[in-house]
């Protein structure tokens, strides 16, 4: 099978960059019984976005070539590559110098480009525009960095400078982001001025590493006031891609979810987002109808909270940013979640949010931190996890998936990095929630 493939393109505020692509992709729509939408994340530009693509594209039509996954014989199925602006973050600046004797200049190398990374806001993916006002402010926390250490003022303008660069109305207790808006400026330095470590990749006999070697890279010795403004850029830089893929997922891609819809009420429709593309496809479907029917959601390593689909994930009771998902079957499901250990990119987001809310976590980053990331865990607190189906197999396992339920399907043995998610095993999982959708 052939998939064929459309392309729409959205701003950063989530407009639709080019009409004509969604009037195009009506008109074809109605020769799929399944759409495809294929949301990318992690990229700086169209190309590294379209190469994730076609290697997911090609491994999703190896599998059905070799007919290993059944159900599939009378499907005609599509795909809409979905592009936005996003950002793709360097191991270099997430764990500089790794405990070096260099790591202090490293680190403030990293926050020099990080902070000069910020001055960018592109209109669309891989553009180079730079927004005046922005530029002033990122360049005045530049020039604070080196008093940051000495000069409490300092600490407290840089941090008014990096909330002023965001948007708050995306903050929400279940990653902690809540606390980055409303603490004072010097117990956000101090929460974030010692070493951070997250649990690291599995070692051979099952024991976990931590440290630059056996875990990856996930061992962020370095401590420090500098260390701190560092993760603290860091931590601003992903809030502000969380927030650009609400605004696209909300603004620009459930309204076209909604026209398919009405054009053709029985196309089924299954959400495949990497990174914070996830989360881009996870705030569409949020934003569908109660009960609506043939959509499935396909997570892979997907950076956002794992409290995002809870129910009742604390002890005030709070339900995840997108329980009403499925609460009221908004994705009729089936659900599937990647997640592993061997993720650095979303590893290193969520212990910093335990730092900020100030949480003591008996390993920071893991199901057991109240803000541990999707892509490193799984749906947690969530009632609709499916416990009995863990890992993800080689292609052509049957996973017995059905609707209503989430599948946290933990893929050590298949995905090495955040950006592995395009082996013919995460295809064929794929694949098995397309079979077990009905009309």
């Amino acid at each position: 099978m052939v998939i064929e493939h459309h392309e729409i393109e959205f701003t950063r505020d989530g407009r639709v960059f080019d009409e004509a692509q969604v009037t195009g992709l009506l008109e074809k729509a109605g020769g799929y019984t399944d759409l495809l939408v294929l949301c990318h994340g992690w990229n700086n530009d169209k190309a590294e976005a379209s190469a994730l693509f076609d290697r997911l594209t090609k491994s999703l039509e190896r599998v059905t070539a070799a007919n290993l996954v059944s159900g599939l014989e009378d499907r005609r199925m599509g795909a809409l590559r979905v592009f936005w602006p996003s950002k793709k973050f360097a191991d270099e600046d997430l764990i500089p110098g790794g405990g070096a004797a260099s790591a202090t200049h490293e680190n403030d190398e990293a926050l020099a480009r990080l902070l000069e990374a910020m001055k960018h806001d592109p209109e669309t993916l891989g553009g180079t525009e730079r927004n005046e006002i922005r530029e002033a402010l990122l360049s005045e926390a530049q020039a604070l960095a080196p008093s940051l250490s000495e000069d409490p003022a300092a600490r407290e303008r840089f941090v008014a400078i990096l909330r002023s660069v965001l948007d708050p109305a995306e903050a929400h207790a279940d990653d902690g982001s809540d606390a980055f808006f409303t603490r004072p400026a010097d117990e956000l330095f101090a929460g974030l001025n010692g070493q951070v470590v997250a649990p690291g990749a599995p070692k051979a006999g099952g024991a976990t590493g931590v440290g630059s070697g056996g875990a990856a890279g996930l061992g962020d010795f370095l401590g420090g006031v500098g260390a701190a403004a560092r993760r603290l850029a860091n931590y601003t830089t992903y809030y502000g891609m969380k927030s650009r893929a609400g605004i696209v997922g909300r603004v620009g891609l459930a309204p076209v979810l909604r026209r398919l819809r009405d054009r053709h009420p029985t196309l089924r429709l299954h959400l495949v987002g990497h990174s914070f593309g996830g989360r881009l496809v996870t705030v569409a479907a949020h934003d569908l109808p109660p009960r609506t029917h043939g959509v499935t959601l396909s997570l892979l390593q997907a950076a956002f909270s794992h409290n995002g689909l809870a129910d009742n994930f604390d002890e005030n009771g709070r339900d995840g940013a997108f329980r009403a998902l499925l609460a009221e079957r908004r994705a009729s499901g089936p659900i599937l979640i990647t997640h592993t250990k061997n993720d650095t990119a979303v590893g290193i987001a969520y212990p910093l949010a335990s730092r900020i809310a100030r949480q003591a976590a008996a390993a920071l980053g893991d199901e057991n931190d109240p803000y541990g990331g999707m892509g490193r865990n799984g749906a947690q607190h969530t009632p609709e996890v499916e416990e009995t189906s863990t890992l993800l197999e080689e292609a052509g396992q049957d996973y017995g998936f059905e609707a209503g339920k989430v599948y946290n399907l933990r893929a050590d043995r298949f995905v090495s990095s955040h950006s592995d998610v395009g082996g013919n095993q995460v295809a064929s999982a794929i694949l098995m929630a397309v079979a077990a959708t009905g009309a």
